[in-house]
């Protein structure tokens, strides 16, 4: 909770990987609030009050979770809005006769969404929302310590420019 409002305020990507690893956490201790407060809550340096509101923050999402079927997977209507909404930023950007930075982003990055979309079968998801499971997954390479390539990493990196720069534009003030 303390993460995820902190990263909300300074960087909606980056809350939404976050948010997203949340969900993976949760799925990954089945839900259990007991585990997660062995492994999570615990661990916090906060008051016993703040401690009882972060349970209550992983007891709300568990409980959104499980009502909306997604034990296994998916995300919650916050973050697909979010996407939406950074989707239709991004597509603003590109209607915009006087953006020249965002385009020459997406030009860089397109041949890249091409080949992620087809290589982890996203079908018709957009290109943000491709791009942020792209950033994702490599984090989850990193986790596991596994080797990235240097084409990888440089296909990686124009995902991260445009989500960098979608960001900028969102806490800018244009979402």
């Amino acid at each position: 909770m303390i993460v995820a409002n902190f990263k909300k305020e300074e960087n909606i990507v980056e809350y939404i990987i976050y948010m997203r690893q949340i969900q993976d956490i949760l799925r990954a201790n089945n839900f259990d609030i007991s585990k997660i407060e062995e492994l999570i809550i615990s661990r916090y340096d906060v008051t016993e009050t703040q401690k009882i509101e972060i349970r209550q923050w992983y007891s709300n999402l568990i409980i959104e979770m499980t009502n909306n079927n997604l034990e296994a997977s998916g995300d919650i209507d916050e973050i697909k809005n979010l996407i939406d909404d950074l989707n239709l930023l991004n597509k603003k950007l590109l209607a915009d006769p006087e953006e020249i930075k965002h385009k020459e982003l997406l030009r860089w990055a397109e041949p890249n969404i091409t080949v992620y979309r087809k290589i982890s079968k996203a079908g018709e998801i957009s290109d943000v929302e491709v791009c942020i499971n792209a950033i994702q997954s490599l984090f989850l390479l990193r986790l596991k310590k596994e080797a990235i390539s240097d084409e990888t990493a440089q296909a990686m990196q124009t995902f991260s420019n445009i989500l960098a720069n979608l960001a900028l534009e969102w806490h800018g003030g244009m979402q």
